[in-house]
């Protein structure tokens, strides 16, 4: 089978969509809150080293003598407004002039800090921090400066601005209103970030080829008993259903398994029944051929007297009629199985039935056999009336033809609990409870000697299970040897059809 077609394939491909997209979701969340993170602290830290110079007396005179200490790569620088024009104080080590936006140092004047990033000729990153500044302490101690000290911060560029700053005349500049611009370089910060940013380009395609791996073994190890089912169902044929398939788990699978293998046993039994219902249907009509061949022969043998053509004829006679039953029966079967010409009504099942028992009673009485019937509650069903008339009709037919002379026949029929119960008792011979089970069976007969000389068939009580099946109903019965049978067909009840009443005009 071709692995791209395979649920295999398509499992993994899925399973890798949904992990890629939920991978690259976390992996650009987990780079968005550290850099926020990151940033969010340094922010932080730039203000609360403000907070600390703002102690600081003189601290715009320190820093322009250059007697002040900044910590590495750190600018300080101080602005403010002298005859309306911007003045700038910082080391002297560093250039007098920054590339910084002169609107935000007129909204620091105003009172509003802000926060900024600005870019060295080096292409060196610095986190610009500017606020307006206001001295709190008086006193302060100095630190001496450091002789030939490296310069290590970095060069600001500074911008063509109309208002640019113009180079500091130290004098007395604390008592003004100024701004304070701190700058530090986040190199740090974006060299964890880049290596972040590779390792989560290393990890995530890493980790997708891996998943797919992985993926694509769990699903054959998944997979392997749908292909062992498959191997097994290969080697089940007509002519052989007797394998199952192996059921190893409880899981989905185990349970398909396990539902493949009923169906193939009730496959198996449907075959079985095939086969049982054929032998034993040949056997019934090859009976009464084997009797009209017989008798049609010995009459043809040698000429005869009338009397004894008469009997031959009538023998076959009979036997056609057996024969012509035996295939009325099989139709009915037939029709039955199918589920065809069923036409399905409501009907008054109380009517029916006694309608039927009226017809019946003058042929118990033909046989010295009494009908009664007992009691009938009114009740409705939907059905199709040939097939429940061959219903009550052949239960009816095998109680006649098991009840011996002065032998007692009574119809019920009542109402239990939103069912309609129809009970057919007989005082005939009975049924042992061994084969009560088995009665229903096609071509079973309870006493096949005494059944052949009465014309059974033995499909007569199978077609009435099919029938009651058929109409959502049920079958049973109750019986004792030489004590006779009450059989329990149940059907479900239907509401009774209302006649319309007439409108006045």
């Amino acid at each position: 089978m071709n692995f791209i077609r395979s649920i295999t394939f398509r499992f993994t491909l899925w399973y890798l969509v949904v992990l890629s997209i939920l991978l690259v979701f976390l992996a650009g969340g987990v780079y968005f809150t550290l850099s926020q993170t990151l940033y969010r602290n340094f922010d932080q830290t730039l203000g609360r080293r403000a907070e600390h110079l703002s102690g600081f007396r003189n601290v715009i005179s320190i820093v322009a003598s250059g007697t002040f200490e900044e910590e590495l790569g750190e600018v300080v620088s101080f602005y403010y407004y002298e005859k309306n024009q911007l003045q700038q104080t910082t080391q002297p080590q560093h250039k007098v002039n920054t590339d910084l936006p002169v609107s935000l140092i007129d909204n620091a004047f105003a009172g509003v800090s802000s926060f900024t990033t600005i870019f060295t000729e080096q292409s060196t990153g610095l986190r610009v921090f500017i606020t307006p500044f206001s001295p709190v302490n008086r006193h302060i101690r100095l630190n001496t400066p450091r002789q030939n000290e490296p310069d290590f911060s970095p060069t600001l560029q500074m911008g063509n601005d109309q208002r640019a700053p113009k180079p500091l005349k130290i004098h007395k500049a604390e008592n003004r209103k100024a701004v304070l611009v701190i700058a530090r370089p986040v190199s740090d910060i974006e060299t964890a970030l880049d290596r972040l940013f590779h390792i989560l380009c290393l990890a995530v395609p890493l980790t997708i080829i891996l998943a797919g791996g992985g993926g694509v073994f769990l699903a054959r190890r998944v997979l392997r008993p749908v292909e062992e089912i498959t191997e097994t169902a290969k080697k089940i044929e007509e002519s052989d259903l007797s394998r199952r398939i192996d059921v190893r788990s409880r899981d989905e699978l185990g349970r398909l398994a396990a539902t493949l293998n009923q169906m193939i046993a009730r496959l198996e039994n449907a075959f079985i029944r095939q086969k049982e219902f054929t032998s034993d249907a040949s056997h019934e009509l090859r009976a009464p051929l084997a009797v009209i061949q017989a008798e049609s022969t010995l009459a043809l043998q040698k000429p005869r007297e009338t009397e004894e053509y008469q009997k031959s004829l009538e023998v076959i006679a009979d036997e056609s009629n057996h024969l012509a039953g035996i295939i009325s029966q099989l139709l009915n079967l037939a029709r039955v199985d199918a589920g065809k010409e069923l036409k399905f009504e409501k009907i008054n099942l109380t009517n029916f039935v006694r309608d039927l028992c009226d017809d019946v009673s003058i042929v118990c009485q033909s046989k010295s056999l009494t009908l009664q019937q007992n009691h009938f509650d009114e009740a409705w069903v939907m059905g199709d009336r040939r097939s429940l008339r061959n219903l009550f009709h052949n239960i009816l037919e095998n109680a006649m033809r098991y009840t011996p002379k002065r032998g007692i026949i009574t119809v019920t029929l009542r109402h239990v609990d939103g069912q309609v119960v129809v009970s057919i008792k007989d005082t005939g011979i009975g049924i042992s409870a061994d084969e009560q089970s088995l009665i229903f069976e096609r071509f079973y007969r309870v006493d096949k000697a005494r059944s052949r000389n009465e014309g059974g068939s033995g499909l007569g009580l199978s077609i009435c299970r099919h029938i009651v099946n058929v109409h959502g109903g049920s079958i049973k019965v109750e019986s004792m040897p030489n004590k006779g049978s009450t059989f329990q067909i149940t059907l479900p009840e239907v509401l009774p059809i209302t006649p319309l009443s007439k409108s006045n005009t």
